[in-house]
Formats: structure tokens, sequence, C-alpha cells
């Protein structure tokens, strides 16, 4: 893509987007940073708190819907693991604290061991990866995959999933009716 093409869809002149992004390179490092500000943002604010099903529910709601309101960022924040380096150094980043709020929990009993390579790798992964694979979801599920159902089926399964790893059998973040009385039937 060209600058007359990317001056073109931004509804500018070219001159004027050279004026601010003298490259391309220097307007995508800035498009990127944009991109990236939020999620880091969100990610920082979830390992600031205590690590709660509820909480966690929370994060993965507003990312989410961050990442449901810009369809093209979670695109753009893959292929920049995958091909790039400026991501990977945010990444990075934000792993430092990640693993250190992750060791605080566990030596403070919150949660059972977990490697942090790939526990914030992974969930950063199946987060990304469910808003590039729209079309196919869509096909599999027959159905909205972004749909409000949809995400709180998907918000439900992310928490069950992680709660299992930071403490295996303790929480579930959601329990269906039937499976509340079948727990107080065998309680009583």
């Amino acid at each position: 893509m060209t600058i007359q093409e990317i001056a073109d869809a931004a509804g500018t002149h070219k001159t004027t987007l050279l004026y601010h992004f003298p490259s391309k390179e220097v307007l995508y490092d800035a498009v990127l940073e944009r991109a990236i500000e939020p999620v880091i943002e969100m990610m920082e604010g979830f390992l600031a708190t205590e690590f709660t099903p509820d909480r966690l529910g929370w994060y993965l709601d507003e990312l989410h819907r961050f990442l449901k309101d810009n369809p093209s960022i979670p695109h753009l924040l893959m292929r920049e693991l995958d091909l790039g380096e400026r991501y990977v150094e945010h990444f990075v980043k934000v792993f430092s604290p990640a693993e250190k709020r992750l060791a605080e929990a566990e030596r403070s009993g919150m949660i059972e061991h977990v490697e942090p390579v790939f526990f914030v790798h992974d969930l950063h992964v199946q987060i990304m990866t469910y808003f590039c694979h729209g079309p196919l979801l869509e096909r599999l599920m027959g159905a909205d995959p972004y749909s409000v159902d949809a995400m709180i089926k998907r918000r439900s399964y992310l928490v069950d999933q992680i709660v299992h790893q930071w403490r295996p059998g303790k929480y579930s973040a959601v329990k269906t009716a039937a499976e509340k009385g079948r727990t107080k039937r065998r309680a009583g």
C-alpha cells in the first residue's frame, strides 16, 4: 500500500500524512502503539489486583469488548507476534510483571504453580485468535461467535480453564441450575 493510498483511505492529503508521519514505518509504529496501548493497560489493570474468577471474568469481558469493537487489532497483534519485533517488545514488557504477579500469587497459596511463559502466552493467543477466526467459528457454531450469548459462553469457558490451572478442582465459573441441584442432593 502506498502513502497516497493510505492518505486516500484516511480522507486526507498525502502531504498532511507525511507531515505527521515521515514514512510508512513511522505511521505503522504509531498505529501499532495505539492498538497495543489499551490491551496493555487492561492487562496491567488485571495484574494489579487479586486473582479471582470474578476479576478474571471482568478482565476478559473488557478485553473481548475492545477486540470485538476493533476487529483489525487481533489480526495486527497476531501478525506482529509471528513476524515482527515491535509488539514482541511490548509483550515482553508486560510478561515480566505478569510473571512476578503469578509468583506472588503462588507463594501466597492463592494459585497452584503455573508456568508463566506458557500461561501468559497461551492465554493471549487464545483470546486473540478467537477474534481472528470469526468466519470459521460462525460456521462451526452455526451462530454469530460475537453475540452476547456466545461471548458469555466464551468468557465462562476461559475462566473455568484458567481457574482450573490456578486451583484444580477448587473453582467453577458457571454452574447450571441442574449442577447446583446435584451438588445439594449429594451433600444432603
